[in-house]
């Protein structure tokens, strides 16, 4: 795209749901690899990005929902071991933002009402889904634990100690809802900005990502671990032992725990196992039967969004390496604003041609 290109800005329906199903379907596993924290976070906030982009850009609100069945496929086709608590957050997504922006005449209200119903979801989604796994006895004993620490320090708070489990939660929460507020708000800002960070790219940098074909990434489809088996699963069950170790031993702690930790464990184990050996894949089994007979409708959709995935790494492996003269939360932003630009305007056909 030349500088005289750079002038006009428009937002193309097909590119945002083909930017949408791609941060759903590999965003994820790329940013993990560039070891950027929070990928839910950014993968939440792109979403929100996504969805109020077609909103504003379409005459026609329903475009939305057909962009969310668009985006489930082809998280469906790409990662097939997507859990299906996946699937449902993406549904939810859209079904939010088709109705405020039907419903609500600003859009500038629409999307900072999108913003903070989908990541507070999102995050009671995840809260919701470990007591049901572990139960009450998880949060107990994250008060237990820090009972014990002041206990170290001479202090005795008792009782009358405020919850730490439940201050975490309300934390948790609490940053999913204020992402979601000012991912909102930066909305109406995002045309503005995209041409700005564009305009300031400099032309041997859009002429590499033509030319260069070094940068190249695969999506995996890996399926999904049992929760034991995965790093933060094994910190669980080392401070789990410890604690039962501590409450067994400790004269000053209710032994209780101890068995209360136990049962904790085991139960967590038992639904787990129950979920992928009985519940799963009968899930699986149904919804695969559903994308089965829908994917065909939407056919030339799904080739044409993911298509154009190729180039979309490009852009994002280079603007990456394109950072690396910065650091921190500087480098995330540069890389971040950079990257969504490019992403929304570069031609990408002829980049993968």
């Amino acid at each position: 795209m030349t500088n005289s290109n750079r002038a006009n800005i428009q937002f193309d329906i097909k590119r945002l749901t083909a930017l949408w199903g791609f941060s759903e379907a590999t965003l994820g596993g790329i940013l993990h690899a560039l070891r950027i924290p929070f990928t839910g976070l950014f993968i939440g906030s792109a979403a929100i990005i996504f969805i109020s982009l077609i909103a504003i850009s379409s005459k026609e609100k329903s475009a939305i929902l057909k962009s969310t069945a668009v985006v489930v496929l082809i998280k469906a086709i790409i990662s097939p071991y997507t859990p299906i608590a996946a699937y449902a957050a993406v549904l939810l997504q859209g079904t939010l933002g088709y109705l405020f922006f039907t419903f609500i005449k600003s859009e500038n209200i629409a999307a900072v009402l999108l913003g903070f119903f989908s990541l507070m979801f999102s995050a009671l989604q995840k809260v919701i889904l470990l007591t049901l796994v572990f139960g009450n006895t998880l949060w107990k004993s994250i008060d237990l634990f820090v009972k014990y620490i002041f206990q170290q320090f001479g202090l005795h708070p008792g009782n009358s100690v405020l919850s730490i489990s439940y201050l975490m939660i309300l934390l948790y929460i609490a940053i999913h809802m204020v992402v979601g507020i000012f991912v909102g708000i930066q909305v109406k800002h995002l045309p503005a900005m995209i041409k700005k960070n564009y305009s300031a790219v400099d032309s041997d940098f859009i002429f590499a990502l033509y030319t260069d074909n070094y940068f190249t990434a695969k999506s995996a489809g890996k399926k999904k671990k049992a929760w034991w088996f995965r790093p933060t699963g094994i910190i669980f069950l080392v401070l789990s032992l410890t604690l039962m170790l501590i409450s067994y031993l400790s004269p000053s702690l209710n032994k209780d725990m101890f068995y209360d930790i136990v049962f904790m464990l085991i139960r967590s184990i038992m639904i787990t196992v129950a979920w992928l050996l009985f519940v799963s894949p009968f899930l699986i089994k149904y919804f695969k039967n559903v994308i089965e007979k829908k994917k065909y409708k939407y056919a030339g959709e799904i080739n044409n969004a993911t298509k154009l995935f190729p180039g979309f790494l490009r852009i994002i492996n280079y603007s990456w390496k394109k950072s690396s003269s910065r650091l921190g939360i500087d480098r995330v932003k540069f890389f971040l604003s950079n990257s969504l630009a490019l992403l929304l305007i570069v031609e990408i056909d002829e980049m993968v041609n």
